[in-house]
């Protein structure tokens, strides 16, 4: 992961308003890398965020969940958290979790949509980026 990619997402969302209203699951896998991204990197990012939501009037208070299978993500995973739930200028509450069950709970999903977050069964890829 880069920090390009990540500037790239939030410029996708900018693009695509529409998927602002939407909750989110958000997976790090055992071998992804960040090794390029620094906390100023996030901070960066977050200021984009608080940008692309500033205009926005949402009635619904989201959620983001979050699972990684990679320890040496966990610094910036924090960090990441950290500076979403500020509750300032934010409409998104985002928390870590240990597994699939954990956040689906949390996201009050039902049993049969529970279980296609760990299989991806359904999900269509909407973005990817491989960029420097």
């Amino acid at each position: 992961m880069s920090a390009a990619e990540m500037v790239a997402l939030a410029e996708f969302q900018i693009e695509h308003q529409d998927w602002l209203a939407y909750d989110g699951f958000n997976l790090i896998a055992a071998d992804a890398d960040f090794s390029c991204i620094r906390t100023e990197d996030l901070d960066a990012v977050v200021a984009k965020y608080r940008t692309l939501f500033e205009p926005s009037a949402l009635l619904i208070f989201r959620r983001s969940a979050w699972v990684s299978f990679n320890p040496s993500s966990q610094t910036l995973l924090e960090h990441w958290i950290a500076r979403r739930n500020t509750r300032r200028e934010q409409t998104l509450e985002a928390r870590q979790f240990n597994n699939f069950a954990e956040a689906a709970a949390w996201l009050s999903l039902t049993a049969d949509k529970a279980s296609i977050l760990e299989t991806g069964e359904g999900f269509d890829e909407l973005a990817r980026y491989d960029l420097p």
